[in-house]
């Protein structure tokens, strides 16, 4: 079973795969902030293409919304940006299971109130990751960690699941266990073999 994470944001949009306890790719997925909201989420939708063509999940947790005080603008923007993975999402016919982070946060680390930085630590320890991971992609492998973990063991060997990061019209910076690949902005996330 091949699971997508995701921590949407207009911004940034974390992402990763996880497939078998293992995660084969993750990154970012980033918006220029000096464009127009329609054309940041449409950069978004077509970066978010592209990680869906290139992995072909047939699962995705998402991380539902939190915010503790910001201003309206902020929640609307974020929530525009969710609706457009979503939609991705729907058309591709992936599954969806929302997350919220305290779930997320209780699954890896025991409290559904740990910091970004034990999250991150735990991240890196349950699925054996050496490199730096981003704040964002570190949440979205959280959420595709939870979720394997409540769903049935499929059977089945590995998938075709290859660590290829490409450049599409949203800025997709990847990295993955086995290596990293960048075209375009060169900034990576992943550990380099």
């Amino acid at each position: 079973m091949r699971i997508l994470g995701i921590d949407p944001g207009l911004s940034a949009t974390g992402y990763g795969i996880i497939e078998n306890g293992l995660a084969t790719e993750f990154g970012l997925i980033t918006t220029d902030t000096r464009q127009p909201t329609p054309e940041r989420l449409r950069s978004l939708g077509e970066g978010m293409e592209e990680v869906v063509r290139r992995n072909r999940p047939t699962q995705c947790a998402l991380e539902t919304l939190f915010f503790k005080s910001v201003g309206a603008r902020s929640v609307i923007r974020s929530a525009e940006a969710r609706g457009t993975i979503i939609y991705v999402l729907g058309r591709n016919r992936i599954p969806v299971t929302e997350l919220t982070p305290a779930t997320i946060k209780l699954a890896l680390t025991g409290s559904g109130r740990a910091s970004k930085h034990q999250m991150n630590y735990m991240v890196k320890r349950l699925l054996h990751l050496g490199e730096r991971v981003s704040e964002h992609a570190a949440d979205a492998l959280a959420a595709a960690y939870c979720l394997s973990r409540r769903l049935p063991r499929a059977s089945g060997g590995e998938g075709d699941a290859k660590g290829k990061g490409e450049r599409g019209s949203g800025k997709v910076r990847t990295g993955t266990p086995r290596r990293e690949r960048e075209r375009g902005n060169g900034e990576g996330e992943g550990r380099k073999s």
